[in-house]
């Protein structure tokens, strides 16, 4: 896995969910404690200390899991271990929502709130629904057990239903190949009850629309107005206390206005360039880094969402000429701006 590539790899994961996580990692044989010390973290107190981790941490820990078990199914498997209060607020908002629709409209406002690298959408089709997740992230084996995790956790919220037993799904979909063995595709279906299809445009749980309004046995209107507060305070409390996020934003508004540089960043947030450095380097990334990471998220949004130009995306990001941008856009995707753009657009419904 290409650890060393700055690809959404310092898109933030919450502590939490890790550590939650942890937690069924004996039973498969695997021990967190052993990973951190091999990458050079001060054991679990790294993550007691710590908010969020970079995604790159679980690109490694995933690294690390795969090579021990050799489990081609090993997102599939976690998943069925994990309880709804490993993703803090959100999951508890879960058992408090009247139905489906509500607890989507959730995830699209607050899954920030569990990882920066996730999104989560609610697409139609003649018929039906999807809900539809996917991964920001050019790691392949990443996204695969990422996405698989995700769809497979998604599913638990069935068990919500006044019928638990309601078969809920039509068909769920993956964008990436199906497993290698028959034994693997059949288990994946056994567990959905549904078929499963595979390089598809997007990944999801596709449904019929009626499932949407199905009402939850555990609606609790006062509950959910209570959490959703509690969800908007850990919001402002992460801007005003998460270095990271910080340091972000204020890169990502200074690359916009042509003023980015490691000594503008440092005055921005009132320290001096060394303590700069040292804050960063306990988030485990450098103002290079952080730097090419805001460069190519911006990039990316403008070739997804935008009708510019090539040439324009590179002057926005205070490129010379487009040759530049193009080879710097390569170097760290493996595809040209105009590849990735067809690709982005393709995989739109």
């Amino acid at each position: 896995m290409a650890d060393n590539n700055p690809v959404f790899s310092l898109l933030p994961v919450q502590t939490g969910l890790l550590r939650h996580l942890s937690l069924s990692l004996p039973d498969m044989g695997l021990n967190l404690d052993a990973l951190l010390e091999r990458e050079g973290y001060d054991n679990r107190r790294w993550l007691d200390e710590q908010q969020e981790v970079p995604a790159l941490l679980v690109e490694k820990f995933l690294d690390h899991c795969l090579s021990e078990t050799g489990d081609g199914l090993f997102g599939f498997h976690l998943a069925q271990r994990v309880r709804p209060e490993g993703f803090g607020v959100v999951g508890y908002i879960r058992h408090a929502c009247r139905n489906l629709q509500d607890f989507i409209l959730v995830c699209i406002r607050y899954e920030h709130l569990i990882s920066g690298f996730g999104k989560t959408r609610l697409l139609k089709e003649p018929g039906r629904c999807i809900w539809s997740w996917s991964a920001q992230t050019l790691n392949p084996t990443f996204e695969r057990h990422a996405t698989e995790f995700t769809l497979t956790v998604m599913n638990t919220t069935r068990s919500l239903l006044e019928d638990p037993q309601f078969p809920w799904l039509t068909e769920v979909r993956f964008t990436h190949s199906a497993p290698q063995t028959m034994a693997a595709r059949k288990e994946v279906e056994a567990h959905f009850g549904c078929r499963v299809r595979y390089n598809q445009k997007h990944n999801g749980l596709v449904m019929f629309p009626e499932t949407l309004t199905m009402p939850f046995n555990s609606a609790d209107a006062a509950l959910m107005h209570s959490l959703e507060q509690h969800a908007q305070s850990q919001e402002s409390s992460r801007t005003e206390k998460g270095f990271y996020y910080r340091a972000y934003k204020i890169t990502r508004e200074q690359i916009i206005s042509r003023q980015a540089s490691k000594e503008n960043l440092a005055s921005a947030l009132g320290i001096s360039s060394r303590h700069l450095h040292r804050q960063l380097s306990r988030e485990n990334i450098n103002y290079r880094a952080l730097h090419e990471q805001v460069m190519l998220t911006l990039a990316i949004e403008y070739l997804s969402s935008s009708d510019r130009t090539i040439e324009n995306i590179a002057m926005a990001l205070g490129y010379t000429e487009s040759q530049s941008f193009i080879r710097w856009f390569k170097k760290q995707t493996g595809q040209t701006p105009s590849r990735y753009r067809d690709i982005s657009l393709s995989r739109k419904p």
